[in-house]
Parts: structure tokens; sequence; C-alpha cells
């Protein structure tokens, strides 16, 4: 459902970067509507993303753009596609172990964070990647899904352009017949959180069949993250 992004992507990108082959895919500047094609590269800053790969959390180094509208000088960042604001996990990461979570009655957060029964130990950062004795916390995936359950203006218009796309689609349908066991929440508004999620996790499968691209990050950059 969700091709992981491997260290090779990431470090691709990040050569990319440094060559500069990446475009700007910003929507138009927020601030003075200011067309994406005239922004101008400020910078390009350091950020450390972590993978899941053969059980293990690895961290791995990339460079992340900085754009400057030249009509405000306001100045953003650019997610690369295999990133969320404020996330070090990346995307693909996230949204498999929250499915997992969701999509799974008796699925809990701890269970999300095993990989065929066995914890995710943090690789240390020599080149042999070699395991701490740190595992991958089950409070991450919870924080994962809050974090998904707060987009409201990205669902929304996801769900229309697939609408418009497809007028014949049981995509409203499938939406309004997930649920959330109720082991999983005590409080109703954490029972919201989790719909939202579950509901946004679907709709991402959705478009990619439908559009053959991931919500996140580029259609979510258009809808301000929100």
């Amino acid at each position: 459902m969700f091709a992981p992004f491997t260290r090779s992507d990431i470090r691709k990108y990040s050569l990319n970067v440094l060559r500069n082959k990446i475009r700007c895919g910003l929507p138009s500047c927020p601030v003075c509507n200011t067309q994406p094609d005239l922004f101008r590269r400020h910078q390009a800053r350091p950020r450390k993303f972590r993978i899941l790969c053969d059980a293990l959390v690895q961290v791995v180094k990339c460079l992340v753009i900085r754009w400057k509208c030249p009509g405000c000088h306001k100045t953003f960042t650019e997610q690369p596609p295999f990133a969320l604001p404020f996330k070090r996990y990346t995307s693909d990461a996230i949204l498999h172990r929250s499915a997992s979570y969701l999509e799974d009655e008796t699925s809990t957060y701890r269970k999300t964070v095993l990989e065929e029964g066995s914890e995710i130990f943090h690789a240390s950062t020599d080149e042999g990647n070699t395991p701490v004795d740190k595992v991958l916390s089950h409070t991450t995936p919870y924080r994962w899904i809050d974090t998904l359950g707060r987009f409201k203006e990205i669902p929304r218009r996801a769900l229309d352009l697939i609408l418009q796309k497809d007028p014949a689609t049981k995509v409203y349908r499938d939406l309004a017949a997930l649920t959330i066991s109720p082991n999983k929440f005590v409080k109703t508004a954490r029972e919201e959180t989790l719909k939202r999620s579950r509901r946004l996790v679907h709709l991402e499968a959705v478009f990619r069949v439908v559009f053959g691209a991931s919500i996140f990050p580029f259609f979510a950059t258009g809808c301000a993250w929100q």
C-alpha cells in the first residue's frame, strides 16, 4: 500500500538539492500571491530523517530547501517527497504503521511498533547500523495518528478532487462506514481524532489509485497543511 522510502531515495534527493535540480513545488505565496516559479532558493539546511529498515530505526541525513518569495521576502520550507512537517520519520512509515493500528480492531500501539513480533531497535550512527539499547516507543504512532487527525482541509479537498475525477466513486459510502473499536479510546475527542485519521488513510489509498500519486507532501502543501 505504501512503498517504503529507502536510504538511497533520501540521499538521491539530497544530491539533487546540491545540484540545484529541485524545482519549487510550493503553491503561490500565501502573503502576496506571487507565483512559485518566481521564488528564489534561499538556503538548503540539513535535516535528519528516520527510516524503518531491517527491523531498525536508521537515521539518514538530507538537505531541505527553503525558498524566498521576491514579493514579500517571506521564506518557506519545501517538504521532500518523503516528509511531513515536524516529523522525523518518513511519511511511508507514518502512514503504514498508522493504518495497521486503525484498520485492525485488535491492534494496540505496542503491537504497532513490532516487526514480526519483535521490537524495533534504534541503530547507532556508525556505518554498520549497530542496534543500540533503545526501541521504537509505542507512544510514537500515538503522536503520528494525533497529527493525521488534526488535518481537516487536506481530506476535504482530496475528497473533492476524487469526486471531480470519478463522480461514480463510492468513496463517500466507504468513509461513512469506517468505525473505530471502542477499545481504542476513552474520550469522545480521541474517537473523533481516530476517525479523521482513518478517513485520511483511506483517502490516501484512493488518491493513489485515482491519481497515481500520494496526498503527501505536495497536495498537502497546497492545502497549507491544514
